[in-house]
Parts: C-alpha cells; structure tokens; sequence
C-alpha cells in the first residue's frame, strides 16, 4: 500500500498512461502532449527539490501550474502585444546581437518572468498575512511549477505554427522537429530560470523586507538568461548553449549550497 501512495509511483504511471487518455476522450493531441512533456519535467524536478526540503503541499505546486498557465501566459501575451504594437518588433528582429539582446532582455525576459512570478508573490503576500514561514527552496518549487505551466501553454501556439508550416509549404520535416524540440526541453528552460527568481522571493519571505535586493536581483538574473537565450538561439547558438548551462549552474548552486538557506526552513501547515 506504500508504494501505491508513492508519489513516484503515481507519477510515472501518469506519465505512462497519459498518451493513452489522450486517445480516449479525444483531447487536441499538440495541446495534450505539451502539457505531458511539462509534466515529464515537474517529475524530474520535484524529487530533486524534495531530497533537499519538506516541500508545500501538491495542491500548491497544481495550483500555481494551472494558474501561470491560464492567467500568467495571458498577461505575457498581452504585455509583449503591447511592445510589438509599439515598436519593439525592430528591435527584436535586429540582425545584431548587441541590439537585439537588451530588446530580449527588456521586452520578452523580463515580462515572461515576472509573469511566473505572480503566483508566487500571491503565495508569499497569503502565508506572510498567516505568519507562516516558507523555506525558498520551498518557493523554487513553487517557481519551477509555474515555469512548467507557463511552458505548457506557450509552447501549444509554436507547436501549432509549426505544423501549420509544414502543411502550408508541403514540406515535412522543419515543423515536427521544432515541435519535439520545443516540447522536450523550453520546459527545462522555463522551470530553471522560474526557480531561480522564486528562489529570490523565498529569501524575501524569510528574512524579511530587508532581503528585497535579493528577490529583485535573481529575478532580473533570471530574465537576463531568459533575454539572452531567446536572442542568441537563432544568430549564436554556442552563446546561447553557454547561456543555458549558467543558468542551470546558479540554479543548482542555489538548490545544494547549504549556506544559502536560512535558519528558518519550517513549513508552516
């Protein structure tokens, strides 16, 4: 009956069984599947995290994938319309990097990542008001959850585009490889840079407002490895592998070093 209660056991039979679901009740196959590649990732993630810390509740982790997936993307959606509209296309599509990044940086990384944060800032407002203190390991997960939430929905719309490429022109190939790409590893990207920013609030959440300069700091860190890989991917792909490697490196200096943690680690519920 334990292993039956096992999370991991439960997860890596969802995971198993999903494509079958998907096939039963006729769900959008693009939709479902990026939704099964974020969740392939939130299983890698959340045994790693929880080696390290009692983690909050489940429900918390569902709660804040459901809600950057529904509400945060949304917002993104509209403020990056808003910056398109207004000329920060020219910027975006610079042939020049030196151009093209802080555009990156300003316009897609820093409103992306603010916009997985939301729900973790609702969280730290909500569990300060109750005089409970959370661990920032315990909001990195939280983090991490909402970058797979983000990820999962962003993805479905380049997903789509790709495949509608491919019918348009006829040609197989170039949009079945950029939705495999897409669905295996942005999930990775997202959750990482996610958790670093969360990180952040949690030490805020810990140590008081006086810890502010660390959850502003790793959240723009944060968005400046989001900026910098989404301009170099295309012009420098090197840069942008070096990028992702710096990014998983904080991330997991911030997991394991010890001396990051504050006293106060108790999980208030």
């Amino acid at each position: 009956m334990a292993i039956l209660r096992s999370r991991l056991y439960l997860g890596l039979l969802l995971l198993a069984i999903t494509p079958i679901l998907l096939l039963d009740f006729h769900i959008n196959v693009v939709a479902g599947m990026m939704v099964y590649f974020s969740l392939f990732w939130f299983f890698v993630f959340q045994p790693l995290l929880a080696s390290h810390i009692r983690l909050a509740p489940l429900v918390s982790d569902i709660g804040a994938y459901v809600f950057t997936g529904v509400v945060g993307t949304t917002i993104a959606m509209l403020v990056e319309s808003f910056w398109y509209a207004h000329g920060g296309s020219k910027f975006l599509n610079a042939s020049s990097l030196a151009v093209a990044t802080p555009a990156y940086i300003a316009f897609v990384g820093l409103t992306e990542e603010f916009c997985k944060q939301i729900i973790v800032l609702v969280v730290l407002g909500w569990q300060r008001i109750r005089g409970v203190v959370w661990s920032p390991l315990t909001y990195m997960m939280l983090g991490v959850s909402s970058g797979l939430g983000f990820s999962a929905v962003e993805n479905i719309s380049y997903v789509e585009r790709g495949i509608a490429f491919e019918v348009m022109r006829h040609a197989f190939g170039l949009g079945t490889f950029t939705a495999l790409t897409r669905a295996l590893y942005t999930p990775f990207l997202h959750a990482i840079w996610a958790g670093i920013a969360s990180w952040g609030f949690g030490w805020v959440a810990s140590h008081g407002f006086r810890g502010w300069r660390v959850g502003i700091g790793l959240l723009l860190l944060a968005a400046i490895f989001h900026g910098v890989y989404d301009s170099a991917i295309a012009r420098h792909p090197l840069l942008a592998i070096i990028d992702v490697a710096v990014s998983y490196l904080v991330f997991l200096s911030l997991l394991l070093n010890p001396r990051r943690r504050p006293v106060r680690e108790t999980l208030g519920n």
